[in-house]
């Protein structure tokens, strides 16, 4: 397995730290939570830096990069639900899972097609939206932990939902894009 490959598969256990920091209270483990996600966030862009530098993109790395993301951006803010005052929309957790179900599905009924779906631009904002989104919401859950600053909990709510209308408007452009394959196998 190649450095990028690891480097994958090592942002999945971080992203599962991340989940189990968060499940535990406390203030240490919330700012431990955040560290880890930064860390996860910089194996990300560092594991595709290195497989295009070194040549080494492989089939692997482009199928377990993205579910990795996934895994990370999805574990974290189903733990993040479970902090009430930070009224993040279950609802809204739900659609951007959704997204990530259907577009997999549509992959997978390519390759039953002998065809491949790539990953399209909007895909690719979405992640970092969701990442950049993520990412304050865990800083807002280290912030709150300081009464003085448990206003910014009044972020996470409206940052989950605009992680789900970029999900939805990528899921819009995929299934723009791909019409015609799905369509074909319905019949």
């Amino acid at each position: 397995m190649n450095l990028a490959n690891q480097l994958t598969m090592l942002r999945v256990v971080l992203a599962a730290a991340v989940f189990a920091a968060l499940v535990a209270e406390g203030p240490a483990w919330h700012a431990l939570a955040l560290g880890m996600f930064i860390a996860a966030t910089i194996t990300d862009w560092l594991d595709g830096w290195l497989a295009r530098k070194m040549n080494r993109i492989s089939s692997f790395g482009k199928i377990a990069d993205p579910i990795a993301d996934k895994i990370l951006v999805l574990g974290t803010l189903l733990a993040l639900t479970r902090h009430r005052e930070l009224a993040i929309p279950v609802w809204a957790v739900f659609l951007i899972l959704m997204r990530e179900l259907l577009i997999g599905g549509m992959r997978m009924l390519a390759a039953a097609q002998g065809k491949s779906v790539a990953a399209e631009r909007s895909g690719k904002i979405k992640t970092v939206v969701q990442t950049v989104a993520v990412m304050i919401i865990l800083a807002v859950v280290v912030l709150r932990d300081h009464a003085w600053l448990a206003w910014t909990a009044r972020v996470a709510a409206p940052l989950t939902v605009l992680c789900a209308g970029v999900a939805l408007s990528s899921l819009w452009s995929y299934y723009r894009q791909y019409r015609l394959m799905l369509e074909k196998s319905w019949s």
